[in-house]
């Protein structure tokens, strides 16, 4: 069963998901640049989400909403087919351990629920630090139907604490989206 996104956020906006937002310094820049979209973030760590929350609140952004979880979990049973806009997968954990394997995100059960949660003309955006990383996602994502956009703008987003710690040698950036959806969703 899936949960209308009016039910989550009380209006008809369109809805744009970013997949572990760690701190949230992109999430915030995104939600007080936007006013007009919806974002919804999804956390697999409870105490970050509590502490992202706490940030939220105290911005007063009306137009964000935080859970914590596995984002497969949360999108095959509570996202809509076809109702979200834009994804951000922004300096994921790339889980490099063969035992580890399970939490990666850059995997076909991820790449299926954004196929067919993905709205018309809507983007994946993907950020990283590692090339191979990104790789992974563009195999993954090619294979379940979404189409590699080469040469497309990054969405405007600050540089994260992260980012600046650990991308010392720069941030690679892809963006996909559905296969014959045209021009990328405006973010």
């Amino acid at each position: 069963m899936t949960v209308p996104w009016r039910d989550v956020f009380g209006n008809d906006r369109p809805v744009e998901v970013e997949i572990g937002p760690g701190r949230g310094e992109t999430l915030l820049a995104l939600a007080t640049a936007a006013p007009e979209v919806n974002f919804f973030a999804v956390e697999r760590a409870r105490r970050a989400m509590e502490a992202l929350l706490a940030k939220v609140c105290a911005r007063g952004l009306d137009n964000v909403r935080v859970v914590a979880g596995d984002v497969r979990c949360v999108l095959a049973h509570c996202v809509a087919d076809a109702s979200v806009a834009s994804y951000h997968i922004y300096f994921p954990d790339p889980w490099p351990k063969r035992a580890h394997r399970a939490r990666r995100l850059a995997g076909p059960e991820l790449a299926g629920q954004l196929v067919r949660t993905l709205a018309p003309a809507g983007a994946v955006h993907v950020a990283t630090d590692l090339p191979a990383l990104l790789e992974d996602f563009r195999r993954t994502f090619l294979a379940a139907g979404l189409v590699h956009r080469p040469g497309a703008p990054a969405p405007p987003r600050p540089t994260t604490s992260f980012e600046r710690r650990y991308a010392m040698a720069g941030t690679h950036y892809a963006q996909f989206a559905r296969e014959g959806t045209g021009a990328p969703a405006p973010v």
